[in-house]
């Protein structure tokens, strides 16, 4: 009997709890000037059953009077209100701007790590926020965890997971600072934010474990172990941390996302460069380009006979050799013998190999005066996996 009660009970408090939300979202002044609109139509329809012209007039007058005004009013209700938005917006945005900053060179910091390290153990899926499924990154970080960095005897492999798992904690004790110094009452009170981002603010579990963990970490006696398994967490926590601000607020997720932008591009250089061009599917690539080639000459002899290396093929021999071994002063001897509409040697220049010799002031110049745009690595894409 008493569970019955219970139940019912908790069924009256849910739909008091709606009933109570609808009416705080109602903006009773639109309600009141649309009230007002519907009594000045009810004035205009009665208008038509009187009899009376002069008194028919006036009942018209009156309320196409009353539905006038009322729309004007409206009219600059919702002009206000939208002026006023676009203020509390722009407020928000600067209340929040110092936490938005820290949140922003953290998050390039923990995302790198974590993508970096993805990337050259081949994984098939990157990380990014914001996201709203948090069970797949969650279970990496867990997997993570479980190593035992101090069983590790590959100084290579333990060095990359210690890279992995370190970052300043001046950045993680900037967040907090600027996280604990807003005033999240205020700011309620202020209608700068609403109560459902009050409510989610005033979550601070995560936090409290971050400011847990670096005090932890504060300790110079930790473990190896115990240092790794800590700061895992501590990233792990705080990532989470950002993806809740970056879904709540939009201005962060903005500049969340610009950032995404620029490490999605590093993090193709790194596969193709540190990555591709050292798997198999590149070394069978080139050895089927080789075979093909091979064969198509043992068919075709007089195909092989008839080649001669031409000034092009020789110049090009040149610049490639110049651009292995960095010698800046052979390529400049080289560039008034280019043809800038030979796309093989504009290739080879851009190439990324080439980015390190090309970083000479003069040869730059001497590419800018050669083919009229400025000098830019190629850039290659990433397969997809």
């Amino acid at each position: 009997m008493w569970i019955k009660k219970w139940k019912i009970k908790r069924n009256l408090i849910s739909v008091m709890t709606k009933i109570k939300a609808f009416f705080e979202k109602r903006n009773w002044n639109y309600v009141a000037i649309i009230a007002i609109i519907f009594g000045g139509a009810v004035v205009v329809y009665t208008s038509c059953w009187i009899n009376d012209s002069d008194r028919r007039n006036i009942a018209v007058g009156i309320g196409t009077g009353i539905i006038t005004s009322a729309l004007v009013t409206l009219y600059l209700e919702i002009i206000n209100a939208q002026i006023e938005r676009k203020k509390l917006q722009k407020y928000k945005k600067m209340i929040f701007s110092p936490l938005c900053d820290s949140v922003r060179k953290l998050y390039i910091h923990i995302i790198l790590n974590i993508d970096e390290y993805r990337v050259r153990e081949e994984k098939k899926t990157l990380f990014f926020i914001p996201m709203k499924e948090t069970k797949e990154i969650s279970d990496f970080f867990k997997k993570m965890q479980e190593i035992d960095i101090e069983s590790i005897t590959e100084e290579k492999e333990k060095r990359k997971l210690e890279e992995f798992s370190t970052i300043s904690l001046v950045y993680f004790k900037e967040i907090i600072s600027q996280y604990e110094g807003l005033p999240f009452e205020s700011l309620l009170l202020d209608n700068i934010i609403t109560q459902e981002e009050y409510d989610n603010l005033k979550h601070f579990t995560l936090i409290n474990e971050c400011k847990k963990c670096i005090h932890m970490l504060s300790d110079n006696n930790m473990l190896d172990k115990d240092k790794y398994y800590t700061s895992v967490h501590l990233n792990h926590c705080m990532l989470l941390f950002m993806n809740r601000l970056a879904r709540m607020f939009r201005f962060i997720e903005v500049q969340i996302e610009a950032e995404n932008k620029w490490i999605k591009t590093h993090l193709d250089d790194i596969y193709y460069n540190e990555v591709y061009l050292f798997s198999d599917e590149y070394v069978e690539q080139w050895a089927e380009r080789a075979e093909a080639e091979a064969e198509y000459y043992a068919e075709h002899p007089e195909a092989f006979e008839d080649m001669e290396e031409s000034e092009e093929d020789r110049l090009f021999e040149k610049i490639n050799e110049a651009i292995w071994a960095g010698d800046v002063e052979t390529i400049k001897k080289c560039f008034p013998q280019i043809d800038k509409n030979d796309k093989q040697i504009q290739a080879e220049l851009t190439w990324i190999v080439a980015k390190d010799v090309m970083k000479n002031r003069e040869l730059r110049e001497l590419y800018f005066q050669k083919y009229g745009v400025k000098y830019k690595v190629r850039k290659e894409k990433r397969r997809n996996s």
